[in-house]
């Protein structure tokens, strides 16, 4: 008999609890940000044993009381607590994103709770690992159909199948981790919270044209990675066109590249390098780059695997101005961040990382669209602007596959707002801030 998801989470949290405390911020690495992966790409983690047990009634809104007149939604959560690869004392690394994200997405119950205009159940759902016991569970488990909302899951093939099956049900889903474009077609109820890279290279791009001509800007990266370099070129509203600098393949270093001729005095000279597979290939560019520019002025703008590059030495990123784009970034330093990071840690035992501050935002975002709006929300997404602890929402359509019928035919919606964040003396913060 598999345990209870209930009190495996509850010995997780314990066995959480144990653990050293780690500081909530550290220099030059704010917040690991998450990965942004190109249309298709299958995520690198991979999983093992699974099992298509249902889970934890959660009904913690329902003991509170003052709930005032409030109806009651049922949220359905998938996360891979991986119960099944558990054993006595332990817990699996890798179900540290479900433990960290639920725990976050209980304390945003609680607020809404506490606001006493809605009700919220949560039922939640193990989806361990294989695709198959993910199948298992959504045509097998009694009550897999109760929630009216589900959040997750988090693999990227299983997000697919979630998102086939929920369009089938009519279901809304928020999809709170993959940021892979054309996940699903002529969905409306579909809503994904992380930006796509699409997402992140038009932003990037905007805020490099603020500023700059097209000319002084030159797009890096390896011969696999060239087809990255069209949302730039699609992004591009200036009069000029950006210059390019592909390295062949089996290149491993810029010996060779002649970085020179892309320095001009008198104007900064940006380099966007939309790499992040690599910290040697990343090393190896600002090493040359900082070796040729001289007195030239140089800003590079990379992607938000940088943040939690280990590898690489700060000096470079201050000397060469570097700037990422990032889909979160947390005010450690604000005093709504310290409450929640209190709360957690009398919750749990331990500090929250991103992963929770996720499931808080992404929970209460939910919460409090119900509430405004009902079921019918998703047609309300364009004119919403919603601010959370980690990050700001700001969605649009995404058309990637999706026929044009003329009625304005769209496939999903997609969280749009992107962060540029800046290194500085802190490490990054966004442009525009002293932190």
């Amino acid at each position: 008999m598999r345990t209870p998801i209930l009190y495996v989470f509850a010995a997780c949290m314990a066995l959480l609890s144990c653990e050293p405390a780690r500081q909530a911020t550290v220099p030059g690495h704010n917040r690991v940000t998450k990965p942004v992966t190109a249309p298709g790409t299958v995520d690198t983690i991979r999983w093992k044993e699974n099992t298509a047990r249902p889970v934890i009634k959660d009904d913690t809104a329902d003991a509170r009381k003052n709930m005032g007149d409030g109806q009651t939604w049922h949220i359905g959560y998938l996360l891979p607590f991986l119960t099944a690869q558990s054993e006595e004392g332990s817990i699996p690394e890798k179900s540290r994103f479900a433990l960290q994200f639920y725990a976050g997405a209980k304390l945003a119950m609680e607020d809404l709770s506490a606001e006493g205009k809605i009700r919220l159940k949560a039922d939640v759902w193990d989806t361990q690992s294989s695709d198959e016991d993910f199948r298992t569970l959504l045509e097998g488990t009694p009550g897999i159909q109760k929630p009216v909302l589900y959040i997750g899951p988090a693999r990227t093939s299983q997000v697919e199948i979630f998102a086939e099956w929920a369009k089938k049900n009519r279901k809304i889903v928020i999809s709170p981790e993959t940021p892979s474009s054309g996940l699903t077609e002529n969905n409306p109820g579909f809503i994904q919270i992380n930006p796509s890279l699409q997402s992140h290279c038009e932003a990037i791009t905007a805020h490099v044209l603020e500023s700059n001509s097209p000319e002084a800007v030159t797009l890096v990266c390896r011969q696999k990675e060239q087809d990255r370099l069209d949302y730039f070129r699609n992004a591009n509203t200036g009069t000029g066109v950006f210059q390019e600098l592909v390295i062949p393949e089996g290149v491993s270093n810029f010996d060779k590249a002649d970085l020179k001729k892309y320095l001009k005095p008198g104007r900064i000279n940006v380099f966007i390098m939309p790499s992040w597979s690599s910290q040697d290939f990343v090393m190896a560019f600002l090493r040359k780059l900082r070796e040729v520019k001289g007195t030239n002025k140089v800003e590079v703008y990379g992607m938000p695997q940088w943040q939690g590059f280990e590898s690489i030495d700060g000096e470079y990123f201050t000397s060469l101005h570097v700037h990422i784009s990032s889909a979160f970034w947390t005010d450690h330093s604000s005093e709504a961040v310290k409450k929640l990071e209190n709360r957690f840690y009398e919750m749990t035992g331990t500090l929250p990382d991103e992963d929770a501050f996720t499931g808080y935002d992404v929970t209460l975002f939910a919460g409090k669209m119900l509430l405004r709006y009902g079921l019918s929300f998703p047609e309300r997404l364009q004119k919403e602007r919603y601010t959370g602890v980690q990050g700001k929402f700001r969605f649009g359509k995404n058309t990637t596959g999706a026929v044009d019928s003329g009625d304005g035919a769209f496939d999903y919606w997609e969280n749009r707002e992107v962060i540029i964040l800046r290194f500085g003396e802190h490490g990054f913060s966004p442009v525009g801030t002293d932190r």
